[in-house]
């Protein structure tokens, strides 16, 4: 039988048949203020909180003071859960030019650690930004992915993608990611909305339409009915 994993994210498993499959990598890409951050730390805190399943976030733009800041406007307490010995918060961004190699052998290693059965990478242009040859991040990437699959771990990793852009433009997505999520600043009858559009789910009959995201003071959620 195959094993999902509930995303933790109001409205978003009914679209993908109950959840993510479990140990799959998920690409989140969407436009600056579109909600990928808020998106990715459900998925982590509500794992934990409903899911009793660990996980670590990994920061790369954001420090980890200030995204435990920020999240706390929402409910969720990231400082709580670390005491907890649930979540785990990488901050990264303070360790800029380590490395890709090492960064990958660092996240491994409190995957491992821990027993997560989650993970977060916030962002994904920003981890590829630690290595400088194009060859050496595919081959590193294609065994980070290999080794996520084998430890199981579900991952959601963020790219960032400028306004007006169709492409990712990472040119790696299509062999590190079994599902594309996008998330997309539009003006829709005069007012800023963002919709959410599953691009691609391996193994899962899912959504083609978009969907309206809603973000309020209990976080974001897909709501039930499409925009076009």
């Amino acid at each position: 039988m195959v094993e999902r994993v509930k995303s933790g994210v109001d409205g978003l498993d009914r679209l993908v048949e109950g959840g993510f499959l479990k140990g799959d990598v998920i690409l989140l890409a969407g436009n600056t203020g579109s909600g990928k951050t808020i998106l990715s730390a459900q998925f982590i805190c509500n794992g934990a909180v409903k899911y009793g399943e660990k996980g670590v976030y990994v920061t790369f733009e954001e420090n980890a003071g200030t995204l435990k800041r920020n999240l706390l406007r929402f409910g969720y307490d990231l400082e709580k859960l670390e005491r907890e010995g649930a979540v785990k918060i990488l901050d990264l961004e303070a360790i800029k030019g380590a490395g890709l190699s090492a960064n990958i052998e660092f996240i491994l290693n409190v995957l491992r650690e821990i027993g997560a059965q989650r993970l977060v990478i916030d962002s994904l242009t920003a981890f590829l930004s630690a290595c400088e040859e194009k060859f050496e991040y595919r081959t590193l990437m294609h065994l980070f992915y290999k080794i996520l699959k084998k430890l199981g771990c579900t991952t959601v990793m963020t790219c960032s993608v400028p306004t007006g852009l169709e492409t990712l433009g990472l040119g790696i997505e299509e062999f590190i990611a079994d599902s594309v999520i996008t998330l997309e600043n539009i003006v829709h009858d005069g007012e800023l909305k963002t919709r959410f559009l599953i691009r691609k789910m391996r193994g899962t009959n899912h959504s083609k339409k978009y969907h309206e995201v809603m973000i309020d003071r209990k976080g974001l959620k897909i709501v039930s009915f499409s925009m076009s």
